[in-house]
């Protein structure tokens, strides 16, 4: 499901997405003009009446059907259960860290993100149990769109993705890429394992933001605008691994 919206994601706004991202060269690397003083201006949102209405699908789509699947899911399985889940997952991506850290020159984390796959996958019981935070290797969460962003590629439009979420054109070559090549469980013969694999994940990141889903819409005046925002500031926060510039806000 989630390699389907994306293939379709992309062939929708590839060409808005290569006008946006090449605005920025990979020699020409300066991530303090990346700042959100004016999403306008900065993060371009041609696509608005678009975003808006897939939001909106979005929003029903969560209502519906995954914050019931999810509340079932907390209340049906055992905590210990839900972390081994959460475990496995967060260790698939590892190779994804481990590759784009080493793209970004960030030996250090390079080392860590190896280190973690290696430990958690032999020791761990395949990613089940995480030895390797409790060891003290810290997780260094870093993906394709993150390493464009260090060569120079600007945000790109602002793209919300049905069922997916909120995206951008640079983002939106790193979600593609890492579904169809660096995650390993692309690699499955098997369509139907894969497609459960991809749906218990979803649902297992949907059930660890529950209490944070009625908060969002407790204080968003415009939930469509809080959504965008929020999803930009994250991506800042990502790519200066948590120490944006104090001004990057105020430019």
């Amino acid at each position: 499901m989630k390699k389907l919206f994306y293939k379709l994601g992309l062939l929708l706004v590839i060409p808005f997405a290569m006008l946006g991202c090449a605005s920025s060269s990979h020699k020409d690397i300066n991530l303090a003009d990346q700042n959100l003083s004016s999403t306008s201006a900065v993060n371009p949102d041609p696509f608005e009446s678009v975003n808006r209405k897939i939001f909106k699908f979005n929003e029903d789509f969560d209502k519906a059907i995954l914050i019931p699947f999810a509340r079932g899911y907390r209340k049906h399985l055992p905590r210990p259960l839900r972390l081994a889940i959460y475990n496995f997952f967060s260790n698939t991506a590892e190779g994804r860290n481990f590759i784009n850290s080493l793209f970004q020159g960030k030996l250090h984390h390079a080392v860590d993100s190896f280190s973690r796959l290696f430990i958690n996958t032999t020791l761990g019981l395949g990613g089940l149990i995480d030895i390797a935070t409790q060891s003290g290797l810290e997780r260094h969460v870093e993906d394709i769109g993150q390493t464009l962003a260090v060569w120079g590629f600007g945000f790109g439009p602002y793209i919300v993705i049905p069922i997916i979420g909120p995206s951008s054109g640079r983002d939106l070559f790193g979600l593609y890429s890492y579904f169809n090549y660096t995650d390993p469980l692309g690699y499955l013969d098997d369509s139907t394992a894969r497609f459960s694999i991809l749906v218990l994940d979803m649902v297992d990141t949907r059930s660890r933001y529950l209490r944070a889903s009625s908060v969002f819409g407790f204080a968003a005046v415009d939930p469509y605008l809080f959504a965008r925002e929020s999803y930009f500031q994250q991506r800042l926060d990502f790519i200066y691994d948590g120490l944006p510039p104090t001004d990057i806000y105020d430019q």
